[in-house]
């Protein structure tokens, strides 16, 4: 048996700030340590502010405000206030940051730089301190070790017609589109986005756990959609584990017409984005 120990503790980094202008700094922190967010996820990170004498200081007074900037092109991509947790002496100094899913979810996997700006009675702004020499800028590095990294989506615009002679009309398949069901639990989430332009007839989206499945009889249908003269974008979803997906799409009859073949009646059929 594995036993693996987890940690669960606080994201807690100091802040120089001296306010008290009868300091005189006597400690000399180097350095401070690297910010590691997680993106897609929620991210508490605190902030311990002290003075250059490493005590920490009182902040109720005060508004703090957290950039987060692009390392490369210098360009702003976060910045929120910061909420200040100081309510007695055992929380003094202490402010939170709290980066939503949405706050990280759009940042690329990169080096960032952040800083922390304390407001002025006067509406102003002024530095505060990453270590004890003066540098207001720490470092920052987005990760995704959390999140999956999804597939991309696969395209499917070739759908070969083929006639039923069980119901005599014309049928068109996608063929087999491999399902990835190596990277799928249980209840898997597939999405197809379906694409139609005046189309008229019914889709069927089917499932096999076959590796060979060209031979009759082995796909199942798990969906149907029907549409009249629908134009727009159509999403589908649904959970399992296939092997392979096809999608089938069965064309409305035109009136008074004795096959399906009537593209002029029964629209156009454009393509599948499809995402297991």
């Amino acid at each position: 048996m594995q036993n693996i120990p987890i940690y669960l503790y606080p994201n807690i980094l100091d802040v120089t700030l001296d306010l008290d202008t009868m300091v005189i700094g006597a400690y000399r922190s180097m350095y401070q340590r690297e910010l590691h967010i997680q993106k897609g996820i929620r991210n508490d990170i605190r902030f311990q502010f002290k003075n250059s004498d490493q005590k920490r200081i009182a902040i109720s007074t005060h508004t703090f405000v957290f950039s987060l900037i692009d390392a490369m092109s210098n360009k702003l991509v976060v910045e929120k206030p910061l909420e200040i947790l100081e309510t007695n002496t055992a929380t003094r100094g202490l402010a939170l940051l709290t980066l939503t899913e949405n706050d990280t979810l759009d940042l690329d996997k990169s080096n960032y730089r952040f800083n922390i700006k304390v407001q002025n009675q006067d509406g102003t702004y002024s530095p505060t301190y990453a270590n004890t020499y003066y540098g207001v800028a720490g470092t920052a590095q987005v990760l995704n070790d959390v999140q999956p990294v999804l597939q991309p989506s696969q395209t499917i615009t070739a759908f070969p017609k083929s006639m039923n002679p069980d119901t005599n009309l014309y049928e068109h398949k996608s063929g087999n589109v491999y399902a990835y069901p190596e990277y799928n639990g249980n209840t898997a989430l597939h999405t197809a986005a379906v694409y139609l332009t005046g189309y008229r007839g019914t889709l069927y989206i089917q499932g096999t756990l076959s590796n060979t499945p060209a031979g009759f009889g082995k796909y199942t249908t798990i969906s149907t959609r029907t549409y009249d003269q629908y134009t727009g974008i159509d999403y589908v979803n649904w959970n399992g584990v296939f092997t392979y997906t096809r999608f089938m799409f069965v064309p409305a009859t035109a009136p008074a017409e004795s096959d399906n073949d009537n593209s002029a009646y029964y629209g156009s059929f454009d393509k599948i984005l499809y995402r297991s």
